[in-house]
């Protein structure tokens, strides 16, 4: 057998090497949507609307078993932890804004690391 035939699994191999992983899995998914309110439902049963000319991002931790926990960042640099039973994005009203919407785990919570 040529030895040049034993080489030609070696790129393949190499590529593969060089794929990018994530061994945590704490890969966030982040998107940005124009929205007018954000509303949510508080754990007994409260309905709070918050008009999306103060949020800059909503961050959602999916990896909370009890219920819904929910980060909001304020344009003027406040913080809300929040638990609900549901919450709504709402996107037609009359005053709209682009608001960072993120999907996460804890380990990536922003508090106490704020911007």
């Amino acid at each position: 057998m040529k030895a040049w035939k034993l080489l030609l699994p070696v790129p393949l191999v190499f590529a593969l090497a060089m794929v990018p992983q994530d061994p945590a899995g704490d890969a966030e998914v982040a998107t940005i949507m124009t929205i007018s309110d954000f509303q949510y439902v508080t754990l007994q049963g409260n309905v709070t609307t918050v008009p999306s000319k103060n949020v800059v991002e909503i961050r959602y931790l999916e990896d909370h078993n009890e219920h819904i926990r929910l980060e909001l960042l304020y344009d003027n640099g406040d913080y809300s932890m929040i638990d609900a039973q549901t919450f709504h994005v709402l996107r037609s009203g009359t005053t709209q804004r682009e608001v960072k919407l993120v999907r996460g785990k804890r380990s990536k919570l922003r508090f106490p690391k704020l911007p």
